[in-house]
């Protein structure tokens, strides 16, 4: 019985803890000044137009990917708990960041994509030009190579058309097999808890879902 309830806390702590969807990232989202503006309803129309600039005019352009520390230089990253975005070059510079992010309460979305995010920018600019504090790494391909910049935007457009919703469990769809055995069997009866909980995000996305399902190489 100990046993059982000491995985029911910990899956908890995982469940509550994935990537962008900590309850901590919450309740500062629906305080913080800047954390505020992910909820604002023309972020979409921003990504959306933004998106279709880039398909029709995608000379000089590329698209990168990274992960990194969540909240703060200060918080280490797991397989669980990290944040993922990307990143879009103009002739070699910063045009956007690009996330999908969670919206703090009395939002008109639940879950939004939204360009130049603070953090984003912030941990992008001193990945470049200092000693990379938030631990960023940059998501290559199986080759070593960037995303291909018009599929993938034409993935992340796609993606955005279908209005997901932002769940704390998307970001479990795309764990490694062996870490979706060992959550299955772990915390959940074999065959039924691994399915039941992807189950539970149909639809939906976090930050670390909308870039491994959006991504092309």
């Amino acid at each position: 019985m100990k046993v059982k309830i000491i995985k029911l806390f910990i899956l908890c702590m995982v469940l509550f803890n994935v990537g962008c969807s900590s309850t901590s990232f919450k309740n500062r989202m629906d305080t913080d000044p800047q954390d505020i503006l992910r909820g604002e309803s023309t972020n979409t129309i921003k990504v959306r137009q933004y998106l279709e600039e880039v398909l029709e005019n995608p000379e000089g352009r590329e698209i990168k990917a990274y992960k990194r520390n969540i909240f703060s230089v200060d918080t280490d990253q797991n397989m669980f708990y990290y944040h993922a975005y990307y990143v879009f070059l103009k002739d070699g510079k910063l045009e956007h960041t690009l996330v999908f992010t969670g919206t703090p309460k009395g939002s008109n979305h639940n879950g939004n994509w939204m360009l130049d995010a603070n953090p984003d920018i912030q941990s992008y600019i001193l990945y470049l030009y200092d000693d990379n504090p938030w631990k960023m790494k940059e998501l290559l391909g199986p080759n070593g190579e960037s995303p291909d910049l018009i599929k993938t935007t034409q993935n992340i457009l796609k993606r955005l058309n279908e209005n997901y919703t932002f769940s704390f469990a998307a970001g479990m769809r795309d764990l490694p097999w062996y870490h979706q055995i060992w959550i299955t069997f772990a915390f959940f009866p074999p065959i039924i808890g691994y399915p039941i909980l992807t189950i539970s995000a149909w639809d939906s996305d976090n930050c670390i879902s909308s870039v491994a399902e959006t991504i092309e190489w």
